[in-house]
């Protein structure tokens, strides 16, 4: 009797547990099945590396709202941040399969080189000396920069910088931009963009020169700046940034940008984060089918 009890207790495990297995089996199938139907599977195949890891490891600002930022909460969002979560869904089905590492404009682009980042989308705009170190995709957005200076200003525009304290973000194509045209501006260059601010609204400055974008988000409750003259840098639209001798990687960024040129992706991006204000419309700053 003892032994067929234990026979019998045998049986009815092997069946809970089974039955157990086959749930968790099954669990891990629909999730891995959901994840499938997300990844695109039309785009050129990743680097190996990158595939073996499952996510991107992607260079972003922190500090450049509506493009890159922490939200409240303190998770990363932005144009560019919801463009790179729908590369990750892409790539390997999830949108959260991405790392996010904090850059600026003077470390970005090291940081790509070192192999820190598998790429930059750090409002990176193109520039023929940036493309002697880096590759960079088809531009996902355009937007100059423009002067800022408080209201009453003698300073009409970027030809008036001449001779004038100028706050700039280090190494960016406003620098750039005062390097070539405005040689007598006398740069201010300052790492992040609150702090430029800081200086600005503490009297170090003249003006700012900086992206039309963050620019009008900054100033856009103030009674104390304006934005005056016309965009400058304008050739230098934003696109990500890649490291030379990487096919793979390119092909793959430049395929999935251009699906979501298709599917009107950037629209609905940029709405969610920009309102036209007075001449600047976003909708006239991202890719449209």
């Amino acid at each position: 009797m003892k032994r067929r009890f234990s026979i019998m207790l045998a049986v009815i495990l092997v069946l809970v547990f089974s039955a157990l297995a086959g749930c968790s089996n099954s669990s891990t199938t629909a999730g891995e099945a959901e994840n499938e139907k997300k990844i695109n599977t039309n785009l050129p195949a990743l680097p190996e590396e990158i595939k073996e890891r499952g996510k991107f490891v992607v260079g972003v600002k922190v500090d450049y709202p509506p493009l890159g930022y922490l939200d409240e909460t303190g998770k990363n969002a932005g144009y560019e941040i919801d463009v790179v979560r729908k590369m990750a869904e892409y790539a390997f089905g999830s949108q959260d399969a991405v790392e996010f590492v904090a850059v600026n404009a003077t470390n970005r682009i090291p940081f790509l080189t070192s192999k820190k980042i598998d790429f930059i989308a750090a409002t990176l705009g193109t520039t023929e000396e940036r493309k002697k170190e880096i590759d960079f995709t088809t531009p996902f957005f355009e937007g100059g920069a423009i002067t800022v200076v408080p209201k009453g200003s003698d300073i009409k525009g970027p030809a008036d910088l001449a001779g004038k304290k100028v706050i700039v973000i280090k190494g960016s194509t406003a620098s750039l931009y005062l390097d070539a045209e405005v040689p007598t501006a006398k740069q201010i260059k300052i790492e992040s963009i609150a702090d430029a601010f800081r200086a600005f609204k503490d009297g170090r400055a003249d003006a700012v020169l900086h992206d039309v974008v963050l620019m009008s988000e900054l100033i856009k409750n103030s009674d104390d700046y304006t934005m005056v003259g016309e965009q400058v840098a304008v050739d230098s639209p934003m696109a990500i940034g890649v490291r030379k001798n990487e096919p793979k990687m390119l092909d793959f960024l430049n395929d999935a940008l251009e699906e979501m040129r298709k599917e009107d992706y950037f629209k609905s991006v940029i709405e969610k984060y920009m309102e036209p204000t007075g001449d600047l419309d976003p909708l006239e700053m991202v890719p449209r089918p």
